[in-house]
């Protein structure tokens, strides 16, 4: 008798690698996302293939990450890693709040509507900026 019950298992951790091109040399890593202290060195990743463009995301062991990510030729320009979006190798720094206003035109108005969308400015140490929704 069986105590496992198949529809609580959770995925299993895998490789970094295109499944499409069967390779690990052309990947560009955007997002990295720690699965909690419970699941050990668990991590989500989210990459694509420079080659066919395909996406993935799936788990991953934290050790296996860290060595894809010394030995791929390309990162993504900004990598978000849990919380912290990270460029040129350090964490982005929050530089100010401020309120984006968009604006559209309603025909049921008759006139220009406005939506503030709050969002947060980071700043890189070498001056590349992100705005990103709070």
């Amino acid at each position: 008798m069986s105590t496992s019950n198949p529809r609580h298992s959770l995925p299993q951790p895998r490789q970094l690698r295109c499944e499409t091109c069967g390779t690990e040399q052309h990947l560009t890593i955007h997002a990295i996302t720690a699965m909690g202290a419970a699941n050990g060195d668990l991590v989500t990743v989210s990459y694509t293939c420079n080659d066919c463009r395909g996406f993935q995301e799936h788990l991953a062991y934290a050790g296996d990450v860290a060595a894809a990510l010394h030995h791929l030729p390309s990162l993504a320009k900004v990598i978000m890693f849990g919380d912290d979006y990270i460029h040129c190798g350090f964490p982005m720094e929050e530089a100010e709040f401020e309120i984006e206003r968009l604006c559209y035109r309603s025909s049921s108005v008759g006139g220009l509507s406005t939506v503030s969308l709050p969002t947060r400015v980071l700043r890189c140490r070498c001056g590349f900026q992100l705005e990103v929704p709070e």
